[in-house]
């Protein structure tokens, strides 16, 4: 199992972390969101929003990057600053 990330607004939702598996080859973050999100309404509403983004190891990716099992994953909502 892969453990995934959760920050912000989203860990509020759905704890500070989750796991899922992942083939060898990986899979591109998108896909990896929307399995997530596919789990329950909960995990839908917290990762399917337009501010949450996505980072593998610790740089912020697009949602067609490749994601393995042996990387760190991580969703988090964008934060706002003063």
């Amino acid at each position: 199992m892969t453990r995934i990330l959760f920050f912000g607004r989203v860990s509020e939702r759905l704890g500070p972390e989750g796991s899922l598996d992942l083939p060898t080859e990986g899979l591109p973050v998108g896909q990896i969101r929307r399995l997530l999100a596919e789990r329950d309404e909960v995990a839908a509403d917290a990762l399917l929003r337009p501010d949450v983004r996505a980072c593998v190891d610790l740089v912020v990716v697009g949602e067609d990057a490749r994601a393995r099992p042996d990387q760190e994953i991580a969703f988090f909502s964008i934060f706002s600053g003063g």
